[in-house]
Formats: C-alpha cells, sequence, structure tokens
C-alpha cells in the first residue's frame, strides 16, 4: 500500500543529510531528483515512497537515506533547488525588462512575474505539477513563500528605480498582502488541480488583483 505522507517540520531549505563534496555525490543526488519526478511523473503522488524512488534511481535505500532521511526532505530540496533557480531566471527577466530605453511597463512588469510564477508553482508537465502540489500539501510552505519574498523585494527594487508616477515600492504591508495574496491563489488552484490554472482568464485576474492592491496603495497621495 502506499504510504502517507507525514509531517514535516523540516527547514525551508530541507537540506540533504549528508552534503555532496564530491562530483559522484553530486551526481547521485541529482539522480534521486530525477528519479522522484519520473515516479510522481508515471504513477502520482499516492505511489511515491523512498523505496520506489531508490529502485527507480538505481540505488539501495541504504545510500539514499544516506542523503535524505524521507521521501518529504526529497521533495523539498528539489524545492529549494527550484527556488534558487528561479531567483537566477527571475534576475535575467527583470534585467532585460529594464534595458529598453522607454523602461519597463510596471504592469507589464507585474504580469511578467505572475506569469513567471505560475509557470515555476503551478503548472508544468504532469510530473513536476503533482511535485510542486505535494509540496503545498506538506504543510511547510517555507520553500515557496521564501521564494516569493525574495522575489517580491527584486520587483519592489525595479519598481522603485522606475519612478512611476502611479506606482511605488510596495510597503511591507502591502507586500505582505501581495505575496499572501498571489501564492494563496496559486496554491488554492494547484491543490485543486483547477483547469483555470496557467490559462489567460486566470493570469488576467491575478494581474488585476494584485495591480488594484498597489494602486490603492498609492491613491491616498494623490488625492
Amino acid at each position: 500500500m502506499p504510504t502517507k505522507l507525514r509531517p514535516t517540520t523540516l527547514p525551508h531549505s530541507a537540506p540533504p543529510r549528508r552534503i555532496p563534496s564530491q562530483a559522484r555525490a553530486g551526481e547521485t543526488v541529482r539522480i534521486i531528483f530525477e528519479a522522484t519526478a519520473q515516479v510522481l511523473d508515471e504513477h502520482g503522488e499516492p505511489a511515491l515512497s523512498t523505496n520506489r524512488i531508490a529502485e527507480r534511481a538505481g540505488v539501495s535505500v541504504g545510500t539514499l537515506y544516506q542523503y535524505f532521511d524521507s521521501k518529504e526532505a526529497i521533495v523539498l530540496a528539489m524545492l529549494a533547488r527550484e527556488r534558487e533557480q528561479c531567483i537566477v531566471k527571475l534576475d535575467l527577466l527583470l534585467n532585460n525588462a529594464g534595458a529598453g530605453a522607454a523602461g519597463p511597463d510596471p504592469r507589464a512588469l507585474l504580469r511578467a512575474f505572475i506569469r513567471f510564477y505560475v509557470e515555476a508553482f503551478g503548472t508544468g508537465a504532469p510530473g513536476r505539477r503533482a511535485l510542486v502540489r505535494l509540496a503545498w500539501r506538506l504543510d511547510n510552505q517555507q520553500v515557496l513563500v521564501q521564494y516569493l519574498r525574495e522575489a517580491s523585494e527584486r520587483i519592489a527594487v525595479h519598481i522603485a528605480r522606475m519612478r512611476h508616477p502611479l506606482l511605488r515600492a510596495p510597503s511591507p504591508a502591502v507586500g505582505f498582502v501581495l505575496t499572501r495574496l498571489l501564492a494563496g491563489t496559486v496554491r488554492s488552484a494547484s491543490l485543486e488541480d483547477s483547469p483555470l490554472l496557467g490559462t489567460t482568464e486566470f493570469e488576467d485576474a491575478l494581474v488585476d488583483a494584485c495591480w488594484g492592491v498597489m494602486q490603492a496603495a498609492v491613491l491616498p497621495d494623490l488625492a
């Protein structure tokens, strides 16, 4: 019978138990990650177990436990890696957006970020979507929230540089509301496996909602 998910209190980065210091060890972790994604893709979340992951990876369960003490730890480590990669991609996106002579349009920049976030933590191939959905279900959202917090800080810096008359960098309170609005909506859509996730209609609604919150923070100053 498939094992049930159990609560975890792992730190948001979910580091491997054994830090790979050699190329071979790093390759083992990569193979474990790939095997986890393949099991999720082919068999779904209920079938995920350390035994099945080890079998697919071609390593012993003992070897797997040298790096991760549970399947939850593997998932969180994969999400931590994903967060790091997404931050690098987001920096490229923001830098490219500001490269034009006229400067970036703030609403267009917001849309690009929302699309980027939905693709990273909501949609994708079945196995990848299952991975994110599993991470949302672990009741340990530090990885995804930490990513959103870092991304929001980068967005705020770029907004401040724009000096747009109808927009300013979000205050801590506005930033908190924005991040939870976006993360909470995407989380709900992911867990419900909503057909809206990834659609233009869903993206438009998120952009309108977040843009409204950002403009509301500026309007009192213009009155």
